[in-house]
């Protein structure tokens, strides 16, 4: 590999400067120690309480600029870069009802104190994480009132919480490297026209799943035309698992249909700045013969990118189906990295945090797809020396270590024995929550063993 894929979180956060030497340092212990003990509060992931204090006291201090902390870890994704690049972008709620005295948290749904993080995500097409681009943090002062559609319609875009995937995708537009070809995926959030205006604006590359039945300048709904649209062909799809429903990963054999529309600028939108229809290419996925008790799976998705050839379809589909990366991203974050229990007085000490917390996210969402996509990468590209052939003793409970670096493909296997991975024919390969709680075994078995020499 040219580059080098997915952040390391330690690195990434080392061209900080703070101002103050000792601050940077500090900054340095605290990635590091968050690193290795991810699932831990603050207070237990340090060596004691005067860790716990000093990353407390960094929080705290006025010189941490937030700005500055997002640029450097954006910056060290942007340097990885390379090729086709998918920019993943959505939102998650961060749920802190729990913290009834946090100063500035106020909502992020009607009943959820918290933050509403939107984050983007810069991806390969074959799935491993670059790193993270842009992230954006909102707390309300209030529970959002209930307003009328015509209401909400009526607003202009930059008055509505929706403005925040238009900034986004201004930003990613404005930073990504020359000779970058990035494509914006977006899930149902992302369809609406302003968004699709702006991305035409910049010239810029989208697939996002279509929600809304618009009209066409045929007189037609764009959902009817493209059912009319006969099949080009059938394909096979390694379906996802969805968590939030309950569905297990699976193959699906699927027919796909693609066809061409006009779709008109909503009646609703005012704006003459917005054009009066804009040319999509949309693509239609259903699956044949779901699991029975399943709807069948119906994706429709409007893209900018050519469809000239069956191979140009599946393209778009392999480039939709890396979407779900986000969602495992929110996933650890929240389930790994402990994110929904951060322990701080204010909204602007757990901004930070989160930062922090997502790089390792992605840091341990890299090492487990590595396995799989680049089963043949030598360990050594994520782990120092002593980490990898540490590793290799523990699972194999000797006290011999190769002398040369082991591929990915067993770095990731050796971790899930050490996570709880039972190994079973049926299972696959090692999942996310068996990673990182193999890397808390690896590095518990670093601090014991390095302790020993």
């Amino acid at each position: 590999m040219d580059k080098e894929i997915g952040p390391r979180p330690k690195e990434d956060f080392s061209n900080v400067d703070l101002g103050d030497k000792r601050l940077n340092e500090r900054l340095q212990r605290v990635v590091e120690n968050s690193t290795r003990n991810a699932e831990k509060s603050i207070l237990c992931s340090g060596e004691g309480r005067s860790e716990a204090k000093a990353f407390y006291r960094l929080l705290g201090n006025e010189k941490l600029n937030m700005d500055e902390l997002l640029a450097t870890a954006t910056g060290s994704t942007l340097m990885r870069l390379s090729g086709t690049v998918l920019l993943i972008q959505d939102t998650t709620d961060i749920n802190l009802n729990g913290h009834k005295k946090a100063e500035g948290l106020g909502y992020c749904s009607e009943y959820v104190r918290g933050i509403k993080l939107h984050s983007c995500i810069a991806v390969s097409p074959e799935g491993l994480a670059y790193g993270l681009l842009s992230q954006s943090y909102e707390t309300r002062k209030e529970a959002k009132a209930s307003l009328a559609k015509a209401e909400k319609s009526a607003r202009p875009i930059e008055e509505k919480e929706s403005f925040r995937w238009i900034e986004t995708l201004r930003d990613a537009t404005a930073v990504v490297p020359d000779g970058v070809h990035f494509v914006t995926i977006c899930d149902r959030e992302g369809d609406f026209y302003e968004l699709y205006a702006e991305a035409k604006a910049l010239r810029t590359d989208f697939v996002i799943r279509v929600i809304h039945d618009r009209a066409s300048d045929t007189n037609e709904r764009i959902a009817g035309k493209i059912r009319k649209t006969g099949a080009v062909g059938k394909v096979t799809v390694n379906i996802p698992r969805d968590s939030r429903r309950g569905i297990l990963a699976r193959q699906a054999e699927m027919e796909v249909a693609h066809c061409r529309v006009n779709v008109l600028k909503p009646t609703s939108l005012h704006s003459e700045k917005l054009p009066s229809k804009l040319t999509l290419n949309l693509v239609r996925i259903t699956e044949l013969n779901p699991p029975s008790g399943q709807a069948p799976i119906e994706w429709i998705l409007a893209t900018s990118l050519p469809l000239n050839s069956d191979s140009d379809v599946m393209t778009i589909v392999q480039y939709y189906i890396q979407r779900w990366k986000i969602e495992r991203f929110h996933f650890v974050l929240k389930s790994g990295c402990s994110a929904e229990k951060i322990q701080q007085r204010t909204y602007e000490r757990i901004k930070p945090v989160l930062l922090i917390y997502s790089v390792i996210a992605l840091f341990i969402m890299t090492v487990t797809y590595m396995g799989r996509v680049l089963p043949d990468t030598l360990c050594n590209l994520f782990f120092d020396d002593d980490e990898w052939k540490i590793l290799y003793r523990v699972a194999h409970k000797t006290k011999t270590a190769p002398d040369k670096p082991y591929s990915m493909s067993d770095a990731v296997k050796y971790l899930g024995q050490l996570g709880g991975y039972k190994r079973a024919p049926s299972d696959g390969p090692p999942g996310l929550k068996s990673i990182w709680n193999g890397l808390f075994a690896l590095y518990m078995a670093v601090d014991l063993l390095m302790g020993q020499v």
